[in-house]
């Protein structure tokens, strides 16, 4: 049994990731026409390229003879991934936001070529108990939602700047400022009560005495603690927008995008520590 890919494994993830590229290539076509043809082959894209991810999990399972999601890092980003690029298909589909999965597949890609990345070259395991998975599915839930708010938060920006201009983009355009206000709104609230989760579990593991800590006695000088908590009290900032005006639109907007990047920074740098 083990946590590295193989090499047939890999090679089907790279085209999984080709797939995407090809449907993140027809949704950004759609800012000059919005002919059916070319919204079908965006959905179908999306849908086909999380059926291949499904299967690199599926195959990665059954060759280590585990089926626990989450079960190590070439697993968990994948499935971070994919559940991203579900959600995505199902607000589409229930509501329509037009221009979303422009900017939420890349983040898609991103994650799949991490799995790819760290996967074969610091393969890990990551579970050990139900601590441990609580603070997992608190952790990528939260990146999960956190990237809903950073894509709103990036077309807030661009619409508002439009408006700012008076020059509309051609074709399908985006939703009004107040519904992409509320979309990072709502994504936020979702991804800090996570995140404060992923927090407060990694936080009870790391000074557990009994306990395993991979981070070592100074766990409050990690890179990835203290990005992850830097991005917290960015997010608290955001939060506290509706009774602050002066965090309202723009500058809500700005902060959702800075946190995601802290976010990222701290999938990568969890890539970086010890397996156990």
């Amino acid at each position: 049994m083990s946590d590295v890919p193989t090499t047939g494994q890999i090679g089907l993830l790279a085209a999984g990731i080709g797939v995407f590229a090809a449907g993140e290539i027809a949704a950004l076509a759609r800012f000059w026409t919005d002919q059916p043809r070319v919204r079908i082959t965006a959905k179908i894209c999306l849908y086909t390229g999380t059926l291949i991810g499904v299967a690199v999990i599926v195959w990665h399972s059954i060759v280590r003879q585990s089926w626990l999601p989450l079960d190590d890092n070439f697993d968990a980003l994948i499935w971070l991934a994919l559940f991203l690029a579900l959600l995505v298909g199902y607000m589409q589909r229930a509501h329509p936001l037009r221009g979303l999965d422009v900017f939420i597949i890349p983040i898609v890609i991103l994650l799949l070529i991490l799995a790819a990345i760290f996967g074969r070259t610091k393969p890990h395991a990551y579970l050990e108990s139900t601590w441990s998975l609580t603070h997992l599915v608190g952790a990528y839930g939260g990146v999960v939602a956190f990237s809903i708010a950073a894509a709103g938060g990036v077309m807030y920006l661009l619409k508002n700047r439009q408006l700012r201009n008076k020059k509309l983009m051609p074709g399908p355009g985006f939703g009004s400022l107040e519904r992409l206000e509320h979309l990072t709104f709502v994504s936020v609230s979702l991804g800090f009560a996570l995140l404060t989760i992923g927090l407060v579990t990694g936080l009870v593991r790391a000074l557990d005495s009994h306990g395993h800590n991979s981070l070592g006695p100074d766990w409050y000088r990690n890179p990835k603690v203290v990005l992850a908590f830097v991005a917290w009290i960015v997010y608290a900032l955001v939060l506290h927008s509706p009774i602050n005006p002066s965090f309202r639109g723009r500058r809500a907007a700005m902060l959702s995008v800075i946190g995601f990047v802290l976010m990222i920074g701290t999938v990568v740098a969890v890539q970086f520590m010890p397996a156990r």
